[in-house]
């Protein structure tokens, strides 16, 4: 019997030791479950492409602004991308002078004085094109503080290519060949200038109303200047001027040797076969030294004798002349106290064509920037 309880008990302890073990979840190892590469994942880039698509959107608003603009400017011929700054483009130059003369005639004497302000802007356009202009103002009689007035004495369009140039409008005229003895004016028409190893040429055309009766001319004329060597410059020129009857044919020739450092000689002849009683004009300069604008203290002195009738002598460049149909001594000093400052004295001494006296002092002041 007791072994049979002792049995029972036995059997029945190892069911309940047996049943719990069997009543627990089995033990397995764990896995990766496995993805379908063939489904699609679900994710958030949906979302994420709107906005990009948003912001492209608004970035080719933007641009499309910024092209209308760039269309505008250029309607304008204006070029952001060349124009970095305008002020590069424009030049501007210029005198402050003061002038004096003082002449003496037969039975009479005169002052006259003189203020002007010279404005000289340059536009350049390109590597080519630049537009020059001049402007000035004056005060012709300052001794009664009257007579003044301001205007554009020229205004051209310049144009340098390799060994030539062309300008076009009115511009300054200036007869190289005599150095200015027939003229130093302005005329309006076409000027060409070329270079052709050591010769230099020019050609000019237009209209000119420069002259002492005050008409205008039709006029041609053409230079040649040649340089022999260091020391010996050669030049000519002819010029054509005509209008209602009255013709000109004038011929100049002139030339400039160097002596040494300090000493040069210039002279210059003019012929017009036009030119009635008074067909043949000369000067002939001698100079030693010369001040310069740009050195302190430089220095210089001139002597010469001018016979210059206003047949040949158009607008002479000579400041004691005022009016050609002189003949005579001219001298005089020029000093630079500072550097863009020139100071110059003359004196001319001789007589009118018509016989009578003529003495001039002439004096001028002159500030450059």
């Amino acid at each position: 019997m007791k072994k049979t309880v002792l049995s029972a008990l036995t059997a029945a302890f190892a069911l309940g030791i047996i049943a719990p073990q069997a009543s627990a979840a089995p033990i397995v190892e764990e896995q990766e479950p496995e993805i379908d590469f063939q489904k699609p994942a679900i994710s958030v880039r949906p979302s994420r492409d709107a906005q990009v698509e948003n912001e492209l959107r608004d970035l080719r608003a933007r641009i499309a602004v910024l092209e209308r603009e760039n269309d505008y400017r250029n309607s304008y011929d204006y070029d952001s991308k060349d124009d970095d700054d305008w002020t590069k483009k424009f030049n501007l130059n210029g005198e402050f002078r003061y002038r004096f003369w003082h002449n003496k005639k037969a039975s009479s004497k005169t002052s006259n004085n003189r203020l002007e302000l010279r404005l000289l802007p340059t536009i350049q356009i390109n590597d080519n094109l630049a537009i020059k202009t001049r402007f000035t103002g004056r005060y012709n009689h300052m001794e009664d503080d009257s007579d003044s007035d301001w205007k554009m004495n020229f205004a051209y369009l310049e144009g340098k290519f390799d060994n030539f140039q062309v300008n076009a409008g009115k511009m300054p005229f200036y007869t190289d060949a005599d150095k200015g003895m027939l003229a130093d004016d302005f005329f309006s028409g076409v000027q060409v200038k070329a270079n052709v190893e050591d010769f230099d040429f020019k050609v000019n055309g237009g209209v000119w109303d420069g002259a002492a009766d005050g008409l205008r001319r039709d006029y041609i004329g053409a230079e040649a200047l040649y340089d022999l060597n260091d020391e010996l410059k050669v030049g000519a020129g002819i010029h054509h001027l005509q209008r209602n009857g009255f013709k000109a044919n004038i011929l100049t020739v002139g030339g400039d040797f160097q002596l040494n450092e300090d000493w040069s000689v210039n002279g210059a002849y003019g012929h017009n076969n036009k030119g009635g009683n008074h067909k043949d004009a000369f000067n002939i300069e001698a100079d030693y030294l010369g001040a310069k604008r740009s050195e302190e203290g430089s220095w210089g002195a001139y002597v010469a004798y001018r016979y210059v009738p206003s047949t040949v002598g158009l607008a002479p460049t000579y400041d004691t002349f005022g009016t050609p149909n002189k003949k005579g001594f001219d001298l005089g000093g020029s000093y630079t106290p500072m550097k863009d400052t020139l100071l110059k004295v003359s004196y001319f001494h001789g007589k009118h064509f018509n016989h009578n006296n003529a003495r001039t002092v002439f004096a001028r002041a002159s500030i450059f920037f």
